[in-house]
């Protein structure tokens, strides 16, 4: 597999919204299998793999910011019933590892994931968020100023997801691909499980399409054909489910007073989409919809998201 880079933007514009999680971008580069020097791989090695069979390592780097708002941004004073103004930059470092379960020989691709960033004013949610709205020509908020403060951000991912194929018949293939992961850190700090369905034309064997939430990333695959020119494509549906202990963007700042709601233990996300599969790029389309993540929420938040990875 060769290297990749990849672009995601995720809006609840795209699906009619303007509320809570509002916006997020990302864009994050993979270098190709085992393509690291030979001092990380052997650093890598060291890291245990228990139950599958390490095949392919992959590094690469990742730069994204997400925005979160209550529901009513006309107001200049703090909602206090509904979740605070919030921005979050941050830059990444990635670690991807595939390869198959001892005894079955299942497809598995193990992600882990350092975030490194910035809550509050420094993460420039805000003035973001003006640039969207004024070339939507949409009402700019008018609630930043009460925005969570200024504070380090920090995020440990890790995810393993594995791909069980259902169908192969002249082209046309299903899958099941299922997934674990957690996070600690200030900005998430939670346990995670879901699966996703996948039904197309020469699906590609990599693990399916991510949010920008998720502990893992698109990729750690190849296309489902060998000659140039060819291409696919698949619908997919998915769910996952999320224990969720802290985060910032609801509990409020760590380390000094701020507002904060009495956020949901158990959140659930549902998902579908489309996919478009070309020998130099993919591209996807996903409609999410979020259960409440805290109470006094009214009604469940969507957003959709567009997706493009470029393949060298």
């Amino acid at each position: 597999q060769g290297m990749a880079l990849e672009l995601t933007e995720e809006n609840d514009f795209f699906a009619g919204a303007d509320r809570h999680y509002t916006q997020g971008i990302r864009i994050n580069f993979i270098s190709a299998d085992n393509c690291i020097p030979g001092w990380s791989r052997r650093g890598i090695g060291l890291i245990p793999a228990p139950g599958f069979r390490v095949d392919a390592i992959r590094t690469g780097l990742e730069l994204g910011q997400s925005l979160y708002t209550p529901s009513d941004t006309s107001v200049e004073e703090p909602i206090l019933d509904d979740r605070p103004y919030a921005g979050w930059l941050y830059g990444g470092a990635i670690i991807q590892r595939r390869g198959v379960t001892r005894g079955l020989s299942v497809p598995v691709l193990e992600t882990m994931r350092i975030q490194l960033g910035i809550i509050g004013p420094g993460a420039m949610a805000g003035q973001t968020q003006d640039i969207i709205h004024f070339e939507l020509q949409c009402n700019r908020p008018k609630g930043w100023h009460n925005q969570l403060h200024n504070e380090p951000g920090l995020a440990l991912k890790y995810q393993r997801a594995w791909r069980w194929r259902l169908r192969r018949q002249r082209g046309w293939n299903a899958d099941l691909i299922p997934n674990a992961g957690m996070s600690v850190g200030n900005t998430d700090t939670s346990l995670r499980a879901g699966v996703t369905a996948r039904f197309g034309w020469r699906l590609p064997d990599d693990f399916g399409i991510q949010t920008i939430d998720s502990p893992g990333i698109t990729g750690g695959g190849r296309p489902g054909f060998s000659h140039p020119g060819a291409w696919g494509f698949y619908g997919f549906i998915g769910t996952e489910g999320k224990a969720v202990i802290y985060t910032a963007f609801l509990d409020g700042n760590l380390f000094e007073s701020s507002q904060s709601v009495d956020k949901r233990l158990l959140v659930a996300e549902f998902k579908s989409g489309l996919a478009l599969v070309l020998s130099a790029a993919d591209v996807a389309m996903t409609y999410s919809i979020r259960t409440e993540e805290f109470y006094g929420q009214e009604s469940f938040d969507t957003f959709g998201s567009v997706s493009v990875k470029l393949k060298f």
